[in-house]
């Protein structure tokens, strides 16, 4: 996928990027309103192949729909998004990001870092986020990262 753009979002991209979180069984909530801290990724052909958000609350950022379409799935895009998503989020001033998964614990933990942690310590934290209070969200394993040194 060596011809795609990747971008922040903008309002114009949200139709479609809610049609690849539905096709990826990913939630809605919150991406309106998160919308400017989403990176999405455009083929050749103009097509909408990838997402990944972040939630910034304070000095944590909650990662979250990191998608990519069924056809590019295993092309490295997730991967690219990802770390184009963390190298934004550090120069932003971001200190810690958490996610929330219930199939991705290896890729983030072996491709980023990420640790598994607790939720109790980023109940406070996070009590505004929309994909936070989703019940589908509750059972789901918190991975955290620190992008500064401390």
């Amino acid at each position: 996928m060596d011809d795609v753009r990747i971008c922040r979002a903008e309002r114009d991209d949200l139709p479609e990027l809610l049609a690849l979180l539905a096709a990826v069984d990913l939630p809605p909530e919150g991406v309106e309103e998160y919308l400017d801290g989403f990176m999405v990724a455009w083929d050749a052909e103009g097509r909408l192949v990838g997402a990944v958000g972040l939630e910034r609350h304070g000095s944590v950022g909650l990662l979250r729909s990191a998608a990519v379409s069924p056809g590019a799935q295993g092309s490295g895009l997730g991967l690219r998004l990802t770390s184009e998503l963390l190298a934004a989020a550090r120069a932003d001033g971001v200190e810690e990001v958490v996610l929330l998964t219930t199939t991705a614990q290896d890729f983030f933990g072996r491709k980023f870092g990420f640790e598994v942690s607790g939720r109790d310590a980023y109940e406070g934290a996070l009590a505004c986020s929309p994909e936070w209070n989703l019940p589908r969200c509750s059972s789901a394993v918190l991975m955290r990262l620190r992008l500064t040194a401390g």
